[in-house]
This record gives C-alpha cells, structure tokens and sequence, in this order.
C-alpha cells in the first residue's frame, strides 16, 4: 500500500475534512470507507457543528482506534458552510480534500484524485492554483444505485467552467474535490456570503487557476431527504416540481448566487479580467432593475446554466 506522506518531515501531504452535524446514521459507512483507502499517510480533520445524536461518541471510538490518522478539531453550533471553512482555516497539508458526512468512497479515490493532480502539477507547477475533481454516482439510503454518473443524473456539462456559467451553477462537487495549497490561501478566508465552501473555491479557480477533471464516479453520493443540496434530474417534471416552491423562493435561492458573486467581484478586483469585471459589477444592481434589465444582463455576459429547462426557469423566476 503506498504512502503519500511528505518524505522530508513525515507530516500528512493531504488532510481530509470532514463537517459532521447529527451524522450518526451514516457515519461509521463514511469512515470506514475513508480508512480504507488504498493508500496511506493522510489525515482526517473532524468538526462538529453542534451535533445532538451520538455523532461524537462515534468520533471518539474512532479517533481512540485510529489516532495518528484521525484529529478532532472541536464541537462548535455552525451551519455547513462555517463547519467547513473552519475546517479549511485549520488545514495545513499541501492539498485538501472534503468529506460529506453520508457519503461511501471508492477505495481508490485519494489515489486516483491524487495521480490526476500530479499530472497537473508537473504541467504547471505547485505555485499554480488547482482543482482536481471527479464524478460521483448516485445512490438511495441503502446504497442501491440510481444513477452511475452524477453529472449525467443531473444534466450537467463539466467542460462549463467560465466565471459566467459558475457564478449560477457550481460544477465541482466539493466531496469530489482535491485542492493545493495555492489555491486555499488564495480563496480564504471563506466569506459569510459564499453559498457554499465549495462554490466559493470553484470560482477562485476559475479565475487564478486551473481545472481537472477525472470522468470516473469515486465516491456513492447518497440522495436522501436530508441533503443539504441534493441530486435530482433537471426535467420537465422536476421545473414543474420547482415552480410549487414560489417564485420568491426561488428567487431568494439565486440571489445567494448573486450575492456571493458580487462579494467574489470585490476580494478578486484586481485578478479579474475586463468582461469579468464589468459583469459582476453590474449584477450588484441586479435585483434593483427591472424585468428586461435583469434578463439583459443574464444575455450579454452568457450567464446560463447547463440544459434547457434550467435556463427556462432562470430567466422566467428571476
């Protein structure tokens, strides 16, 4: 089994953070696949946003069985977003992956994701921000299979990685994710604005730095009613679902794609392009204008997200 230790000081080259909250349902399966990888030498960083089940009594018996893989940052009342970038302020390893608390991973999906970066790496160099991620399958709660590729289930073009197309539509799956150190520094702190750790790191990539993508599922992503965001087939059905939640709503769910938008325009002014700039400067009086001005913007800069159905229901709610 290979270690993927630095050689020089035995630290871990990659630290795997892991946000739990009530997670006890699932979380012995999620563990038990991460220490089963086949390659050695990580760490997993753990924390807590106020957990009420017997999520940390699992936490311990793991952590007192495997102590030099496991760390236990502290229990502190957070939502998804704030457990995660704590988690990512802690981190120090050369490059991060994230951990979703339910979901089962390939045994080879820190080898696989790390062969990808390394080939990134030598194209590149370490100095180069980058996102390495991969596909997912879909399963229900007891693992049956729904779908054998995330992005297909959900209609999803991963070669749509331009600021325009990813500031209404993340791509990444951050619990697909394997990023450098580069690319952490650059994108922290994570603001209170960002709609998700994840998203906010895409977008910083998309604009310092460079993508890879590896078209194999390395993790069972498990679809089940507690998802903070979950999967589901962007159809006629599904945009007819949509439309019984009210398009205020809706309508709250994009501004905080908007809002994170218009912070990300402010922290990176000075790394951004000009239509880049010009266009997120104009979404901070996006909800201000009227009915065409709004559909103006989302037409001259190329603001879609992938299939037809999804670019129906944006410009006819927004």
């Amino acid at each position: 089994m290979p270690d993927i230790r630095t050689t020089e000081s035995g630290a871990a080259q990659i630290q795997i953070l892991l946000a739990t909250y009530n997670s006890s349902r699932f979380l012995r399966e999620q563990l038990d696949s991460i220490l089963a990888q086949d390659c050695r030498g990580f760490e997993l960083l753990v924390r807590d946003g106020g957990s009420t089940d017997d999520t940390l009594e699992i936490i311990d018996e793991y952590q007192r069985k495997y102590p030099e893989t496991i760390r236990f940052l502290e229990q502190k009342p957070a939502s998804a977003l704030e457990n995660f970038s704590a988690l990512l302020t802690a981190s120090t390893a050369p490059l991060i992956m994230f951990s979703d608390h339910d979901d089962v991973w390939k045994q080879d999906k820190v080898r696989l994701s790390l062969g990808k970066y390394r080939e990134m790496e030598a194209k590149y160099g370490s100095r180069m921000p980058i996102l390495v991620f991969t596909d997912s399958e879909v399963v229900d709660d007891n693992q049956f299979p729904i779908s054998r590729s995330m992005f297909r289930y959900q209609n999803i073009n991963t070669h749509e990685l331009t600021l325009n197309r990813l500031i209404v539509q993340n791509v990444p799956s951050g619990n697909t994710m394997l990023v450098n150190r580069a690319l952490v520094e650059l994108a922290l702190p994570v603001p209170s604005a960002a709609v998700m750790h994840d998203h906010w790191l895409t977008l910083v990539a998309a604009t310092t730095g460079k993508f890879g993508f590896l078209d194999i599922p390395t993790v069972s992503y498990r679809q089940h009613s507690d998802n903070v965001y979950g999967a589901f087939r962007y159809t006629l059905p599904a945009f007819l679902r949509k439309l019984k939640l009210g398009r205020e709503k809706i309508r709250t769910r994009f501004q905080q794609n908007i809002d994170q938008a218009v912070e990300f325009g402010i922290r990176y002014a000075e790394l951004l392009d000009k239509r880049d700039s010009e266009m997120l400067e104009a979404l901070k009086t996006f909800q201000s204008r009227g009915f065409w001005g709004r559909r103006r913007i989302l037409w001259k800069y190329g603001i879609r997200k992938s299939g037809i159905w999804r670019n129906i229901g944006m410009y006819l709610f927004q």
